[in-house]
């Protein structure tokens, strides 16, 4: 009879995954801005005016500009009611960003340090990004069928206008 010895615990250490979820969330909010600026047909928005406030949250996708008056200016109403102007967390994440890149440069590198400030950020987009998806679907609920349909319309539009954009 031969022993055998137990494979070495290969679980990845939750700061990877911690990193990992980071990064998809900074991905998944690049892919909105991107997508979100594609739905533009002039520099200032979706039908070339500039929007009463901005009409741009990366919180709404890209949903921000394919949703029509008034829901637009409802979701993005709702959005800053229930989570803040994203101002705040834009403030809020650079201070993170900064203690962050302190510890990379740390020396002995504070993995647990840099972990919390993961999750930190992980739970700023979390939790807009929650809002942001309840604040959507609400405003779509409330159209009718014919506003959903020139919805998908724009959404196709714009995301075929990021994929051509992204060949070049």
């Amino acid at each position: 009879m031969t022993e055998t010895t137990p494979p070495a615990d290969r679980r990845t250490p939750a700061w990877v995954k911690v990193l990992l979820a980071v990064s998809l969330a900074l991905n998944l909010l690049v892919a909105g801005i991107v997508v979100g600026a594609r739905f533009g047909d002039g520099p200032h928005g979706h039908d070339g005016r500039p929007g009463p406030r901005g009409g741009f949250d990366p919180a709404l996708g890209p949903f921000s500009r394919a949703l029509p008056e008034p829901y637009r200016d409802r979701a993005l109403d709702e959005l800053r009611a229930r989570a803040g102007d994203a101002r705040a967390n834009r403030a809020a994440l650079a201070g993170q960003v900064s203690e962050m890149l302190s510890l990379l440069r740390d020396e002995p590198f504070d993995a647990q340090a840099m972990g919390a400030v993961l999750d930190a950020q992980s739970a700023v987009f979390a939790e807009r990004g929650e809002i942001g998806r309840d604040v959507v679907l609400e405003q779509i609920a409330a159209m009718s069928p014919a506003e959903r349909a020139a919805l998908a319309d724009r959404l196709e539009r714009g995301l075929r206008r990021a994929l051509e954009g992204a060949g070049r």
